[in-house]
């Protein structure tokens, strides 16, 4: 169970070994899937299922997707952590086979809220669900330098550390890096940039349509 008193590096470790106590129900996860990809009438098609851990309580939401039929044998599959602390809900992305988590903290889900879905009445479980289920399948990210910092304090007012920024199917994202962990700090949309300052993100955005076409071709989820 995640606690307040927990570094990043310690709620990183606790879940990153506790979703490997989850075999069993992903495995179940999948079956049902297969089942529901072989129903389905349109395709690509995604589905989420929570997975709660027995002895640590943890929250766990997995996402399957298919881009075809016969990708049920083998979808890609996404898992993320969900939790509370005293300044709100949080939710962890985990590379389980790299060893990698990318944290996003409630600030993140406020802008995802006001500038990205534009939705003040859902609930906070229903927008991290939204944000998860439109851009699980990664994202590219660039180191960030004086041009990029200079848009994340055009929209940002405030001293925090940025050390990357990244493009996902929904806009641009601004982090820091912490060894093995990423903590997402906010998201702005293309809508959102004048002229000069999408010539900033051209580079980002091409190599982002590229892993696109290498990963999904024309059958991209987001």
């Amino acid at each position: 169970m995640i606690v307040p008193s927990m570094t990043l590096y310690e709620i990183h470790k606790e879940l990153d070994s506790d979703v490997r106590t989850l075999k069993s129900k992903i495995d179940y996860c999948h079956k049902d899937f297969k089942r529901k990809v072989l129903k389905a009438s349109r395709y690509p098609f995604t589905h989420s299922y929570d997975c709660l851990t027995r002895e640590k309580k943890n929250l766990f939401v997995v996402t399957l997707y298919a881009a075809k039929r016969s990708d049920r044998e083998k979808p890609l599959i996404n898992i993320c952590g969900i939790y509370n602390r005293p300044e709100g809900k949080y939710a962890a992305a985990l590379a389980i086979g790299m060893n990698l988590t990318t944290i996003h903290p409630p600030h993140f889900f406020k802008r995802y809220r006001e500038r990205i879905v534009k939705d003040m009445k859902s609930s906070n479980d229903d927008i991290i669900r939204q944000y998860f289920f439109r851009n699980a399948w990664g994202f590219v990210a660039a180191p960030t330098d004086a041009k990029s910092e200079g848009v994340y304090n055009f929209f940002e007012a405030g001293d925090a550390n940025i050390s990357f920024v990244c493009v996902n199917s929904e806009g641009f994202c601004f982090g820091e890096k912490q060894g093995n962990i990423n903590v997402m700090k906010t998201i702005i949309s293309e809508e959102m940039l004048r002229e000069d300052q999408k010539e900033v993100f051209a580079k980002l955005n091409e190599n982002f349509a590229l892993y696109n076409k290498d990963m999904f071709g024309s059958k991209y989820p987001g």
